[in-house]
């Protein structure tokens, strides 16, 4: 039926929009922008409480895979600004 469909889409298409991003826009960027979008749309959370997640989950992803475990992820622009 048409409702579950919209239902099924309405988090389908952010992933598949997420999965080509991280060629572009790197994990961690595209992460952020995933949870936040989430956040909003789906969880109605507030920008503080969207932003602060959004930031933090990335961040702890890195330092765990990254800087603990050594595995390497896929990165973009901006972590080649940062020299992460």
């Amino acid at each position: 039926e048409y409702g579950q469909l919209a239902s099924v889409l309405a988090v389908f298409v952010p992933m598949v929009v997420y999965a080509a991003a991280i060629a572009g826009l790197g994990i961690y960027l595209s992460s952020a922008l995933l949870i936040a979008y989430f956040m909003r749309r789906h969880g109605r959370y507030g920008w503080p409480a969207s932003v602060v997640v959004s930031v933090a989950v990335p961040l702890v992803f890195y330092l765990v895979f990254e800087r603990w475990f050594l595995v390497l992820l896929p990165k973009g622009p901006l972590e080649r600004l940062l020299g992460l």
